[in-house]
């Protein structure tokens, strides 16, 4: 399912991800759920924003991802500075209570150097909801738009 120019064509991959969208927006689970599709690649051959340096690992280069769900910000462009670390962020704050995975207490096999979740300048992805306003009808798209 790949999507990387040169090596394959998007279409597969574009058509597994919307499948996997509509089966959530489908599904009982929609109400309570929080979609986040990203990708691992940068957004172009040249990005004009130079990545921030929060450590020795930085952040590296911009890459785009999509936030979905019934509580979800229409049409919002977040402008924070995030990483994959946010991710990790919103599911510790979510599912743990703010607890950090930490490599260094836990026990679970970790190669990160650091808790990134804390570093200062990381945004914080519950920003992209709002969870006062009713929820939201999922967006159903057709698999085989834009292939």
């Amino acid at each position: 399912m790949s999507e990387h120019p040169g090596h394959a064509s998007f279409k597969p991959g574009h058509k597994y991800v919307t499948e996997l969208v509509n089966a959530i927006g489908r599904s009982p689970v929609w109400e309570n759920s929080a979609i986040f599709i990203s990708w691992d690649d940068w957004g172009g051959f040249y990005d004009h924003v130079k990545p921030p340096n929060v450590d020795r690992m930085g952040y590296g280069l911009r890459v785009p991802s999509l936030v979905l769900g019934p509580y979800a910000k229409e049409g919002w462009v977040d402008h924070q500075t995030l990483s994959y670390d946010a991710y990790l962020k919103f599911i510790e704050d979510v599912f743990l209570g703010g607890q950090r995975l930490d490599p260094k207490t836990d026990g679970r096999p970790d190669s990160r150097p650091v808790v990134r979740e804390e570093i200062k300048q990381l945004g914080d992805l519950v920003n992209d909801f709002d969870f006062s306003q009713p929820p939201r009808d999922p967006p159903i798209l057709d698999p085989e738009a834009g292939a």
